[in-house]
């Protein structure tokens, strides 16, 4: 029987290393022989993802002096289904990358489909930085830890009871409601402890648990971050277990904390006993039903911080998509610029709270983020984290997929998407999920073409001119344009009949062109036209378009000139006042 059971295990360790591909830059390794499992998995976190790949690294050199139990799960290669079938078994788990927690700024109630789990890469063989986010009830439905297993989540946000970087860490109350969110569904699965260190590595840990005989607790108590302001409290969320914060102060800096059960030891880590060959990764595509998809349609302007509905063609061989299909929206900031507080990553709408997208008919993204791959920055709080490793990482714009339920018909999916609040330039993903949320294969996406979408103002206009002109000294220059309102907001107000009588007064409520010249010559500033003005409409609406010919006198220099256009509102609302970038036309005088 001994000889069976090791052989099973052999075959079951050499179909792990076969279904989930192991490669140089996203190592994936198994063993065969029987002891304490020890996982460890790195979701993509930009830039930061090779330091994290550095001390996951660490962590495995010192399990391998204890066990050859071990099982990395890196991105690009951390999907679900890699990262739910290495799972299995486990005995200790680390885990770094981002992470998405409750009470946050982005929700009014607990998304436990999100939110206190992992940040994995949506298909394998990806990038570093686009993320899925699997929470605690995927997490505590689908995974078997060891009985007793210690799960370490290092370098996190919401985990040990912080927020993230850019954002205010919150009350004490908020810090005990993640720490104990966080750990649920790990306990769900079996754990008999959940760790978070914000800003150590985790070898520290996975050398105690596997060389000592001592209790989970005093392992904890003794780590080199201790600060000895702990706070002990029962777990609402997990009856029968207890939750310790050691905070940087009293009352503030919330980067340490533990979940478990009181009693529990090293002595309790177990060896895997879950056959992982029943967990086979199963091809995952809608490739053989012959799937073609049309370039993704915007109904409306993409005004930031609107909505709009998303609508996407395909056929297929006959055979139809699979129930249960969802939808994702990834918003990849080309032209950005850098806002001054941290922006909500959109994602499909209506939400039963504040951003983080789920199903259309009912239900980013948690962290939210402030720049394209953003640098590493120091933890939030009173009191900030050291530069260097000891690192919690922030969202960043654009990262996170989150799908949802589309309504199908048989020619096409639609679903109302959420725009970026920040205008710009994006390259909009949009990609294909099952009824899981678990994103289809490769190929499949590669089958749904990205737009490239310039998100606009609430208040925005786009002039349709010549860029540049040729024109005789002191003439006329009549420069046919088109004025597009690509805004939220309607320009001008309706005129009552008194004010259509009069004619002054009409000209007030109008909507005007104003075209300022400009030399662009190195000799003394010559005599300029006066600014002109050109009337466009008593009103445009959002989306509309005024076109006229601007009549306008040239200098009578010859020389370079910048024509420069600029849309005033009655009142004398001048749109480049606030912000919306005026046209630009060159003109050589000749």
């Amino acid at each position: 029987m001994y000889i069976v059971a090791r052989a099973r295990i052999l075959v079951a360790a050499l179909l792990t290393v076969a279904l989930l591909g192991a490669s140089a830059a996203a190592p994936i390794l198994a063993s065969a022989a029987n002891g304490p499992k020890v996982v460890l998995i790195v979701g993509p976190v930009g830039a930061t993802t090779d330091r994290y790949r550095q001390l996951a690294d660490e962590a495995a050199a010192v399990a391998r002096r204890f066990t050859p139990n071990i099982v990395r799960v890196y991105s690009p290669e951390a999907t679900w289904p890699a990262v739910r079938r290495a799972l299995q078994g486990a005995a200790i788990v680390v885990y770094l990358g981002h992470g998405n927690g409750w009470p946050s700024p982005y929700r009014d109630e607990l998304y436990p489909a999100t939110q206190n789990g992992f940040g994995l890469n949506p298909t394998a063989g990806g990038d570093d930085s686009a993320h899925q986010y699997f929470g605690e009830s995927t997490i505590g439905s689908q995974v078997r830890l060891a009985p007793g297993a210690v799960v370490v989540l290092s370098h996190l946000c919401y985990a040990s009871g912080n927020s993230e970087p850019g954002i205010p860490e919150g009350t004490f109350e908020q810090a005990r409601q993640r720490v104990d969110n966080f750990a649920a569904g790990f306990i769900q699965a079996g754990a008999g402890a959940v760790i978070a260190e914000a800003h150590d590595g985790p070898a520290w840990y996975v050398e105690q648990l596997l060389s000592t005989r001592a209790s989970v607790a005093a392992i904890w108590r003794s780590s080199p971050t201790a600060h000895g302001n702990v706070v002990r409290f029962p777990s609402q969320r997990s009856p029968g277990h207890v939750a310790l914060m050691d905070p940087d102060t009293a009352t503030a800096g919330f980067h340490r904390s533990i979940v478990l059960r009181g009693n529990l030891r090293t002595d309790d880590l177990q060896a895997a006993t879950v056959n992982v060959g029943s967990l086979a990764i199963l091809p995952h595509t809608l490739v053989d039903r012959g799937l073609e998809v049309a370039a993704p349609a915007i109904q409306d302007l993409p005004v930031a911080g609107g909505r709009t509905r998303l609508a996407i063609g395909y056929r297929t061989d006959g055979a139809g998509l699979p129930e249960g299909v969802q939808v994702g929206v990834r918003w990849d900031p080309i032209d950005v610029p850098v806002p001054s507080e941290p922006l909500v990553i959109p994602g499909v709408v209506p939400e039963p709270a504040a951003a983080e997208p789920s199903a259309e008919a009912s239900s980013p993204a948690a962290e939210v983020p402030a720049t394209p791959s953003a640098a590493p920055q120091s933890a939030s709080g009173p009191t900030a984290a050291p530069a260097g490793p000891r690192l919690v990482v922030a969202e960043s714009p654009g990262s996170v997929v989150a799908p949802a339920a589309p309504r199908i018909s048989a020619a096409a999916m639609a679903l109302m998407i959420r725009i970026p609040a920040a205008p710009g330039l994006y390259r909009m993903v949009t990609t294909l999920h099952d009824a899981d949320g678990v994103a289809y294969d490769a190929e499949t996406q590669a089958l749904v073409p990205a737009l490239i979408v310039r998100v606009t103002a609430p208040m925005d206009a786009r002039v349709s001119v010549a860029a540049d002109v040729v024109a005789r000294p002191d003439s006329i220059v009549r420069l046919p344009m088109s004025v597009t309102n690509v805004g939220s907001e309607r320009w001008g107000e309706v005129p009552s009949e008194r004010q259509v009588l009069s004619r002054d007064g009409a000209s007030r409520l109008q909507v005007i062109l104003v075209a300022r010249w400009l030399s662009l010559g190195s000799t003394p500033a010559v005599d300029l036209p006066a600014a002109a003005r050109v009337s466009l409409a008593d009103t445009i609406d959002a989306g509309g378009t005024a076109a006229v010919t601007a009549n306008l006198q040239s200098p009578a220099a010859a020389g370079s000139y910048l024509l420069v256009l600029d849309v005033q509102l009655p009142g004398g609302r001048s749109l480049a006042a606030e912000g919306v970038g005026p046209a630009l036309v060159r003109v050589t005088i000749r």
